[in-house]
């Protein structure tokens, strides 16, 4: 199984704190980074890469990454257009491979017990949280029978779920989902989400929902996601 992290942005709403590095490498606490969490999390399970896309400030990104965690492997992918397109152009840039997948934004904080239940799935699926409102500005679900039907900001309907960019793919779905993306980047379709893609494929990958119930996991866009995951932490 391979893990991919979504590391291309410039994570600008964060202000200061990205000046110098990118949003990933942000502390959550005094001894860990959004990366840092992530990658300690997940290598713990059978994981044999880590497939880490870049944009800005990515030498800084690759030598953290290879200092903290010496004996972890990584594939850089780098997109030298992170300034211009959105990760649908990353996750485009990355090679074929054969295997299942994980797949998260690299700005996404979680716990153990979430990380667990995305791995135990025997299906592909995404987190979702009935727990939460759900949110203005990021992901939410559209769920029929447990499963994902659509996924976007723009989805506002009474059955809307909030959703976290955290996936498990199955092989066969990973190189479906990739081979739309492929074509959406060859029409020159990047500056939209990926997920715009997946939702033309609904109807042949079946996606299911994990509910985590107000577990963490929650991307750290703003200062305030950065307090509010740090008050949790502590």
């Amino acid at each position: 199984m391979k893990v991919i992290i979504l590391n291309s942005g410039m994570g600008t709403r964060l202000g200061d704190l990205t000046k110098h590095k990118p949003k990933s490498l942000v502390n959550i606490n005094p001894d860990e980074t959004i990366f840092s969490k992530s990658v300690s999390i997940l290598s713990k399970f059978d994981v044999d890469e880590f497939i880490i896309t870049t944009g800005y400030l990515s030498d800084i990104l690759k030598e953290y990454a290879c200092a903290e965690f010496p004996d972890v492997n990584f594939r850089f992918v780098h997109n030298s257009l992170y300034d211009k397109t959105n990760y649908i152009k990353s996750m485009d840039l990355i090679p074929d491979f054969k295997g299942d997948v994980i797949l998260l934004h690299g700005d996404l904080v979680f716990d153990k017990g979430v990380a667990e239940s995305i791995m135990d799935s025997e299906k592909s699926c995404v987190v979702v949280d009935s727990a939460i409102k759900i949110p203005k500005d990021d992901f939410k679900a559209k769920i029929t029978d447990g499963e994902v039907k659509y996924i976007g900001v723009d989805y506002f309907e009474d059955d809307a779920v909030a959703c976290q960019p955290f996936y498990k793919l199955k092989e066969e779905d990973w190189a479906l989902w990739k081979n739309k993306i492929g074509e959406f980047c060859g029409c020159g379709n990047t500056d939209v989400y990926a997920e715009n893609a997946l939702n033309t494929l609904t109807d042949e990958i079946i996606i299911k929902a994990i509910d985590i119930k107000g577990k963490l996991c929650m991307e750290v866009d703003t200062k305030e996601d950065l307090a509010k995951v740090k008050e949790i932490l502590e």
